[in-house]
């Protein structure tokens, strides 16, 4: 398999496959004629004949009527009923109620909880008349119900449902999930931890299966799962297929929250902790990186591959505990969240996350998945980009001499970067910390970092002096303008120069002149090798001073 993105091409030889695949989704389910008072009202028409018996407290009794339906169907059935407080992670709980039969298909588990949900009021005057058909701006905590099913292609997926009409749900997958029962279909070996694939599978295999979250037909598959469980599995207890038909109650369904990845599997788990390691120790000052979480393991990463022979469900029984050191690598951009984490002994798993899926401007409906998705592939492959050029930075010859020279841009003569001053080093800076931006950076969010960084208030640098700024770094091809927009992005050649200036300004001569300058203390007991070499320079460096006749 030929890697696709700057990262995977730089360590193609320590790489023994790379899979990207659709990961957690949520679809919303919602009637649209429900959504307003007008169409509501002629829904209850078409069910009731006419809308005389519409109060609120007939909403509530078709309420009360699902929950007595469906808990009576789970007692006759022996269907775990589970009630849940808020708080609570269900999908863990119902983890623990799976069935154990690899053939069992339908419905094995109902989670009980209160949620907000929008739920009509109905207003009549005196003479009876309604009057208005509104929500409240805030809505009420009602009951919901989560039905856990089991789906023959899908694997385990989740029905969340509204108790009160018009009944709005959304359902929860994962293409691990349809990824897994694909490839075991075909007899293939995989190996899988959590909702990820991980040593011992064939990573090849599973990236043809993972591509079909691309093509366009996925959205039909989607539309069909949740047509085949969403009425006759949960709606039902609401309204019988009859009523259904007659107030020709249908669903529509739209993308609420994804998340797409694409994991890295090392040749060896040192490798793996040898390269990420030193991509957060390169990437967390240059990329601002706003939060860095580690959960402390137990152990050190193991130093050799585990044994082939060894039987894949041992192999998984004995990672699901974490014995290492796991560092989650995070950066959000309003709805989307980047993530880089490890997983497992010898895999690398790079995500993004998108909490409202409209907010990317592709469109939400279920037919733009496709749409969606490329475009999430797309932030995912500009952010790999931009971490990778990051971690290997590097100068050209006279780069700074050349940052200094003036820029011409048509008719302009611009001054040209000199990173002595404070001023252009925070605009550096700021730049770099914008790079991982999905959609780009507006000149009032680069004048807004630079401020963050600087504490001046906005008369002290405006928006016209950032964008003064960000003409000369356009005229040294540092940043780029995205076309038809007024956004602004950097390439991968950039922020290697702009983070191997940082990287020299932060990491080697601040650090080698503050030892110079102070007093050597006690050495600490471990010398990290960079530090060896700290030692090293200074002392060479000192005598050089000495030379010079600067030294103090």
């Amino acid at each position: 398999m030929k890697p696709c993105d700057d990262f995977s091409r730089y360590y193609d030889e320590l790489l023994e496959g790379v899979y990207e695949c659709l990961d957690r989704s949520v679809l919303n389910a919602y009637y649209a004629m429900g959504t307003t008072g007008g169409g509501f009202r002629t829904w209850w028409r078409r069910l009731h004949g006419s809308d005389q018996g519409l109060t609120d407290g007939a909403l509530r009794d078709m309420a009360g009527t699902f929950a007595r339906r469906l808990r009576a169907y789970c007692s006759s059935h022996t269907i775990p009923w589970l009630e849940m407080e808020a708080g609570e992670r269900k999908h863990q709980v119902a983890e623990t109620y799976l069935p154990k039969d690899p053939a069992f298909k339908g419905l094995f588990l109902v989670l009980s909880a209160k949620a907000p949900a929008p739920v009509w009021q109905v207003h009549r005057n005196a003479a009876g008349q309604i009057t208005e058909l509104a929500r409240p701006e805030r809505w009420p905590h009602v009951k919901h119900y989560y039905f856990h099913i089991i789906d023959p292609q899908w694997g385990h997926i989740t029905i969340r449902m509204s108790g009160h009409p018009p009944f709005g749900a959304q359902v929860i997958l994962n293409g691990h999930e349809w990824i897994e029962r694909s490839a075991r279909r075909r007899q293939w070996t995989v190996s899988k931890e959590t909702n990820c694939f991980i040593e011992g599978t064939d990573y090849e295999r599973i990236n043809r299966l993972g591509a079909a979250c691309f093509d366009s037909q996925l959205h039909s598959r989607l539309h069909n799962l949740c047509r085949r469980w969403i009425y006759s599995t949960c709606l039902c207890f609401a309204l019988t297929l009859e009523e259904q038909r007659r107030s020709q109650f249908e669903y529509s369904f739209s993308c609420f929250q994804l998340e797409l990845s694409r994991k890295f599997l090392f040749r060896r788990p040192v490798d793996l902790d040898e390269v990420y390691q030193k991509l957060l120790d390169r990437t967390r000052q240059s990329l601002d990186v706003k939060q860095l979480k580690t959960i402390f393991g137990f152990k050190h990463r193991p130093h050799r591959v585990l044994k082939r022979r060894r039987t894949w469900p041992e192999m998984a029984k004995e990672i699901k505990a974490p014995q290492y050191d796991l560092t989650v690598f995070k950066i959000r951009w309003g709805p989307v969240l980047l993530k880089i984490y490890d997983k497992g002994q010898r895999v690398l798993r790079v995500e993004v996350t998108v909490q409202h899926a409209g907010q990317l401007r592709c469109g939400k409906g279920l037919p733009q998945l496709s749409a969606i998705v490329k475009r999430m592939r797309q932030i995912l492959l500009d952010f790999l980009a931009a971490v990778q050029a990051a971690h290997v930075s590097f100068l050209d010859r006279n780069a700074f001499e050349q940052w200094a020279q003036p820029v011409q841009r048509g008719q302009r003569r611009l001054a040209g970067i000199d990173l002595n001053k404070a001023r252009n080093r925070h605009v550096v800076d700021a730049v770099l910390g914008l790079a991982t931006h999905p959609e780009g950076f507006t000149v009032g969010q680069l004048a807004q970092a630079v401020r963050e960084r600087t504490g001046w208030t906005g008369q002290q640098y405006s928006a016209r002096k950032a964008s003064y700024d960000l003409a000369k770094l356009q005229g040294k091809k540092l940043a780029v303008k995205v076309p038809h927009s007024r956004r602004y992005r950097c390439h991968s050649p950039g922020i290697r120069v702009m983070c191997a200036y940082l990287i020299l300004r932060e990491k080697v001569i601040k650090p080698l002149l503050a030892g110079i300058i102070r007093p050597n203390g006690r050495p600490p007991k471990n010398l990290h090798p960079l530090d060896r070499h700290y030692v090293n320079l200074r002392v060479e460096l000192h005598e050089t001073f000495k030379i010079l006749g600067i030294a103090a």
